[in-house]
């Protein structure tokens, strides 16, 4: 395709620009690899955990699940790749919500009903 300069030498010098940059790549951030990013992973206490920051990268926050007892870690390394403080959560079940507590049955309700009715029509 024609350009409409006069000049062919600026013709050449886009045409080269255009070839370098055509072979240029973007730069790529290092990514954790989408098998590590899902899966889960179990240590033997905190002295586990810790050895388990010498395997991640920098930069690297993950959760590590305690394989002995109910609880869970958050390591962190900065982006330097040194090893940041290691948070330690418990983890406890709690029972399911009784759903008597949030909803009122329709016995209850007409009763209700029939009550301030009957405070409106004493007024």
């Amino acid at each position: 395709m024609p350009y409409p300069f006069p000049d062919e030498s600026f013709q050449r010098q886009l045409d080269e620009l255009k070839s370098r940059y055509a072979n240029l790549s973007a730069p790529v951030a290092p990514t954790i690899p989408l098998s590590a990013a899902n899966s889960i992973d179990y240590v033997d206490g905190v002295e586990g955990a810790r050895s388990f920051l010498g395997k991640m990268l920098a930069g690297e926050k993950r959760i590590i699940w305690d394989s002995e007892k109910p609880m869970f870690y958050v390591l962190q390394k900065d982006a330097n790749g040194n090893p940041a403080r290691i948070q330690i959560g418990e983890f406890t079940l709690k029972p399911e919500p009784s759903m008597e507590d949030k909803y009122v049955t329709r016995e209850d309700f007409n009763a209700l009903v029939s009550k301030l009715d009957q405070l409106f029509s004493d007024k």
